[in-house]
């Protein structure tokens, strides 16, 4: 697959497990992967958004971008961030795309991916209310591929929002779940074609890659405290979601 920016081609591909959890730990990334979108307050009888909301009370789910080298780690211990090559292809990146900084090639990759929403499902964590105050936190699970152009020499990673799940905590910055917590999970759907074909890529590169791993065991032999069922289970729905008609239209 192949997207254009500022008339600059890139081509688009999922990445392998291993650059994917690399991406995932950088700080950056994790802080938006986890994050408090609403606060009720029991004294006060009432709640407020903690995250920007669209008109209709909805949260975008805007695709993220990151620009990440990697370079052998000493002694063996694998790969690590190149700070620097990283710093130069953020730079060559931004001048290629004609861009001022990451926020407007955001912009434009939206009007590829489309801006997908979620709103708080506020109705489901109503029967806490009455009990005490608390936050409901929204996790996210990305998918993650590469924009490369080879004749540039120039390369970063998107993140396209695939599914979130909420539950509720004492505290925003997270901490013990509140006894009775729901913890609703949601497939968002994709804004756009190109944003299904791409969550397609990248949903279809773990499946295979985790397919492999298990080699003849079934995902239903698995033991149930796994982590590999759970991701499976999430991986099998959205890859049943984004099977469904998209409107040209970006959302």
């Amino acid at each position: 697959m192949q997207i254009t920016l500022n008339k600059i081609p890139f081509e688009v591909k999922p990445v392998d497990g291993g650059l994917r959890a690399a991406l995932m730990a950088d700080p950056v990334v994790a802080r938006g992967v986890v994050r408090p979108v609403w606060a009720w307050d029991k004294d006060a009888g009432k709640g407020r958004h903690l995250a920007p909301v669209a008109a209709n009370q909805a949260l975008p789910l805007p695709t993220g971008i990151l620009v990440h080298v990697q370079k052998h780690g000493p002694n063996g211990s694998g790969f690590i961030k190149a700070e620097g090559p990283t710093a130069k292809m953020a730079e060559r990146f931004l001048a290629a795309v004609g861009a001022k900084d990451f926020g407007q090639v955001i912009q434009a990759l939206a009007r590829v991916t489309g801006v997908p929403v979620k709103k708080v499902p506020l109705d489901q964590f109503a029967p806490l209310n009455t009990q005490q105050s608390y936050a409901i936190l929204m996790a996210t699970e990305l998918q993650v591929l590469e924009l490369s152009n080879a004749s540039r020499n120039l390369s970063a990673y998107i993140f396209l929002p695939g599914i979130v799940s909420f539950l509720a905590t004492a505290e925003p910055t997270g901490g013990q779940v509140l006894e009775g917590s729901p913890r609703p999970v949601f497939v968002i759907p994709p804004g756009t074609p190109a944003g299904q074909t791409m969550r397609r890529l990248a949903v279809g590169k773990r499946l295979t890659e985790m397919q492999s791993e298990l080699g003849e065991t079934k995902p239903a032999d698995l033991p149930v405290t796994d982590p590999r069922r759970a991701v499976l289970a999430r991986l099998g729905a959205e890859w049943k979601a984004l099977q469904a008609k998209v409107a040209s239209k970006a959302a």
